[in-house]
């Protein structure tokens, strides 16, 4: 079997989330809009779609731990594509064991760097960081443990 590439998946999930914060409408609603600007495989696509359902299903966690990982940074002071890479990040970490550890942290800062803000790479790489810390969890391990 091909190995296919997560980047564009995970940058679908970015953009599905980002459209669907900006506007208030549901993922179904904003789908038909992402999709042009960005052609996929079907196997990104579900990869993607994946993604966005574990950060809806589990967006209340995901906050309580940016604020916890957070120091002197509120929830709506982030910048949303920031917010949006690490709930990304954050449910490949704990949600998708399949994904190495150092994959899921490593795309996400690549990914900020590229569609956020000066500085956003290393915010990102910062929470996710004490994100693994505070559940006594290295980038470098493995995550079964």
């Amino acid at each position: 079997m091909p190995q296919i590439s997560y980047r564009p998946a995970r940058v679908f999930a970015m953009q599905m989330l980002y459209a669907m914060e900006i506007t208030s409408q549901t993922a179904g609603q904003v789908l038909p809009g992402v999709l042009e600007s960005q052609p996929l495989q079907d196997n990104q696509k579900k990869y993607g779609m994946k993604l966005v359902d574990l950060v809806q299903e589990h967006r209340a966690e995901l906050d309580e731990s940016i604020k916890a990982n957070s120091v002197h940074w509120e929830l709506d002071r982030m910048a949303r594509i920031d917010r949006i890479v690490i709930y990304i990040a954050m449910v490949e970490l704990g949600y998708i064991p399949e994904i190495p550890m150092k994959v899921a942290i490593t795309e996400a800062v690549q990914i900020a760097a590229k569609f956020s803000t000066d500085g956003s790479d290393a915010f990102v790489n910062g929470i996710l960081a004490g994100y693994l810390q505070s559940r006594g969890m290295s980038a470098t391990e493995s995550k079964e443990k």
